[in-house]
């Protein structure tokens, strides 16, 4: 009886379901394959966890050239970074590297297109003028909802953990029930 007491107890203390599972990119605006069609001028990458500062991300062009970004903050698992001028039409990628809470190190990529409309350029002399002071000046993005990004988590050793405890004890049942026949 000690024995299946012990395994059971073993097996409680072994399976922590989510506690032992690491930060993982949760969220994304704008989302992987999304076509923004609004001047786009931040992107936020939000986590399931908390993340270090440090975590960065850098957003490329299709012509293969980084994309500055002029802020990039973090805040309660959200990294965010801005632009000085909403990004040209075009395809990106986002290439992101972030450290977990507890240490462990983090990547990858997500892609998106921006195809908003583009601001028509007066002929006179007086209009272009304005539209180069206009084009500088920053524009106000609205924010979009962010949408999951699918989750990355594999539970496998989890799954080989639970079903080895299972095994124990079981068989330390079985063991148990022999000993208590043959005596």
């Amino acid at each position: 009886m000690k024995i299946v007491l012990l395994s059971i107890l073993a097996a409680l203390f072994l399976y922590v379901p989510n506690a032992a599972a690491h930060t993982y990119l949760d969220t994304t605006n704008p989302e992987d394959g999304e076509v923004v069609t609004e001047p786009l001028q931040s992107i936020a990458l939000t986590y399931a966890g908390k993340i270090e500062q440090g975590s960065i991300f850098k957003v490329i062009a299709s012509n293969g050239e980084q994309v500055e970004t002029s802020d990039i903050t973090l805040v309660d698992g959200v990294l965010t970074g801005s632009f000085d001028n909403p990004l040209p039409n075009g395809d990106y990628t986002v290439q992101w590297n972030s450290i977990s809470e507890d240490g462990h190190p983090l990547s990858g990529e997500f892609s998106f297109t921006v195809n908003a409309p583009e601001t028509e350029v007066a002929v006179s002399e007086e209009n272009v003028e304005q539209a180069e002071v206009e084009d500088s000046a920053q524009v106000d993005v609205p924010e979009s909802e962010p949408v999951n990004v699918e989750n990355d988590k594999n539970n496998t050793p989890l799954l080989i953990v639970g079903g080895m405890l299972l095994a124990i004890i079981l068989i330390s049942i079985i063991i148990l029930l022999a000993r208590k026949k043959t005596k």
